[in-house]
């Protein structure tokens, strides 16, 4: 296998990967361009190497960006928007994927509230208020695992990712 086999295979898998996620395939492309570059990548760039048009890799590139996945990049003396992954894209991600986690703690504390002031309750409405707290308690437990997870990534892990020489 040679590089670019080596590449590709990586930007298929992340395609696959982000449209099981129920994600656009193209993200997955984009940031697995952007992690195998060890440069920043102007959009004409991505467009040419991914064979795509330039107008969805625009668009996408702005969403991982409003995500913190990958970041603008100023290169002097170029006219051009530059991107790369974001320095901490995989604690970036996961801190994603745990806001998400979150939201599903919320709704269900909502949904258990909304059955508490339901004029007339019955088996069912009991039913879905067991099942909301259920799933809220799993959670909070899981939004506390996450918090531990990240503040340990932090604390430990990636700073000895950064003692490591970068190729």
């Amino acid at each position: 296998m040679n590089k670019q086999d080596l590449i590709q295979q990586l930007i298929n898998a992340y395609s696959e990967a982000y449209a099981k996620q129920g994600h656009s395939s193209l993200m997955g492309k984009i940031v697995a361009l952007l992690i195998a570059s060890p440069e920043p990548l102007s959009l004409d760039q991505i467009s040419e190497r991914l064979q795509m048009s330039k107008g969805p890799i625009s668009q996408i590139s702005r969403k991982l960006k409003d995500h913190n996945l990958i970041e603008k990049v100023w290169i002097p003396g170029e006219r051009k928007d530059f991107y790369r992954a974001s320095p901490d894209i995989f604690g970036q991600a996961f801190a994603n994927y745990a806001a998400s986690m979150k939201k599903n703690m919320q709704m269900a504390a909502q949904f258990s509230e909304l059955v508490e002031h339901l004029d007339m309750k019955d088996n069912q409405t009991d039913h879905i208020k067991s099942r909301m707290e259920e799933m809220k308690q799993f959670y909070e437990l899981m939004n506390e695992y996450n918090r531990n997870f990240l503040d340990a990534w932090q604390e430990t892990i990636k700073p000895q990712l950064k003692k490591t020489p970068q190729i």
